[in-house]
């Protein structure tokens, strides 16, 4: 008799622990609602990382040619290419990246000094333009921004301390020997406004 009391009062506490079908719809939707909330929290504070990553690569490229430029008493650029205007390049099809790296491509950096250390990019053996860092070869190293574009760069290469032309500068003459800039995350496959772009000016 008192085994069977037992046993009744043992699976009373065992039916009273189980979550009944309406608690786990109610959990469910909490969990769903937190989601929704935290989800766009998330992606924003994910883009704000990016931007802040863009914005110090902009500032250590800018800062090795400068590096640069005091080492060699001149900027990155093979004789014959300066000019009248300024010289305009990029981070996918120039060889600014390999240069400023420490190899001497072009004759360009003769003691194979390094200006720039950039991290590795993570993907890169998967993706032709990984997003964010250094990929290729030794030769002809690229940089991508964390959106997986170019980071773009002109140099003063008539030595006269004027950058013009310059996006977002409103036909204004910059004084500086080198700018760089990136377009940032494109939006609907369109660039975004040029007031967005993180740019050393």
């Amino acid at each position: 008799m008192r085994n069977h009391h037992f046993l009744s009062i043992k699976s009373k506490r065992q039916k009273s622990s189980a979550f009944t079908l309406i608690e786990l719809l109610i959990v469910i939707v909490i969990i769903a609602i937190l989601a929704s909330v935290a989800f766009p929290v998330t992606a924003l504070v994910m883009e704000q990382a990016r931007r802040s990553e863009a914005n110090n690569e902009v500032t250590q490229i800018k800062n090795a040619i400068g590096a640069y430029e005091l080492e060699y008493s001149k900027l990155p650029f093979p004789p014959g290419n300066g000019g009248e205007g300024d010289l305009r390049m990029d981070t996918f099809q120039d060889n600014i990246i390999s240069i400023l790296s420490g190899y001497n491509v072009d004759g360009l950096n003769p003691r194979k000094k390094p200006f720039y250390q950039g991290k590795r990019a993570k993907d890169a053996k998967r993706s032709k333009k990984p997003k964010g860092g250094v990929f290729g070869t030794d030769e002809q190293l690229q940089l991508s921004d964390p959106w997986g574009r170019e980071y773009y760069i002109v140099i003063d290469s008539n030595y006269d301390n004027i950058l013009e032309d310059l996006p977002g500068a409103e036909d204004e003459e910059i004084r500086a020997s080198v700018a760089v800039w990136t377009k940032g995350k494109q939006k609907d496959g369109e660039d975004l406004p040029k007031n967005k772009w993180i740019m050393s000016w």
